[in-house]
């Protein structure tokens, strides 16, 4: 290798560290769906709405449910960390708008301002409840609803799962430092404290991380 070759070499491996390094702990983004569709397999707790299902790779997964008429919600725990899979009918994101590391995943509430007498989106959220552990952020996945995102946490899954019910009634966003307009969301329903303990209590039975 010449000594030119050999430089450039050295300078692409110190620019990807560098790169590397900018993304920081708290967020990292990978391509591919590490959750799938879940099959149910039994249920753990019926009045909070717990099922084990196995994942696509045929693990187990304690996980709870909320469904629409254009949308499917799995929030989750599985051996690879807690977890929230969408299915969305609202189409992918276009590649500008794909948030980008370093990110944040947070409960926020929509922001607005007054238009000619209505309220409409900045397109911004307040954050109340950040989540700052190491999260793998997979956007544009497959589903039979045309969309959607999942966000597995790598950290500690009832710090997780406490920022999700902090999003109840609001959003969990995951949202770019850089440019926070470019976010992927989706609004919480019905998942609460209750589901969080009997989520756990699943996981600890069935799943083993």
């Amino acid at each position: 290798m010449s000594r030119v070759m050999e430089f450039r070499s050295v300078m692409l491996a110190v620019s990807i560290a560098l790169s590397m390094a900018a993304i920081g702990p708290a967020c990292a983004q990978s391509g591919m769906d590490p959750v799938g569709e879940l099959k149910k397999k039994s249920t753990f707790d019926q009045a909070q709405h717990v099922d084990v299902a196995v994942s696509a790779k045929g693990a187990p997964v304690c996980y709870f449910r909320e469904e629409g008429s254009s949308h499917k919600l799995d929030i989750g725990i599985g051996a690879f960390g807690a977890f929230i899979r969408i299915a969305s009918g609202d189409g992918p994101l276009d590649a500008a708008s794909i948030p980008q590391p370093p990110m944040k995943v947070f409960a926020g509430k929509e922001l607005t301002k007054l238009v000619d007498g209505d309220l409409k989106s900045t397109g911004e959220y307040e954050a109340f409840s950040i989540y700052d552990g190491m999260i793998e952020y997979v956007p544009n996945i497959e589903t039979g609803y045309g969309g959607g995102f999942v966000v597995v946490a790598k950290g500690d899954t009832k710090t997780f799962l406490d920022m999700v019910v902090r999003a109840r009634r609001e959003f969990v966003v995951v949202q770019s430092q850089a440019q926070p307009k470019n976010v992927d969301v989706i609004a919480i329903y019905n998942f609460n404290a209750g589901t969080a303990s009997a989520l756990l209590a699943c996981a600890k039975r069935h799943v083993q991380r």
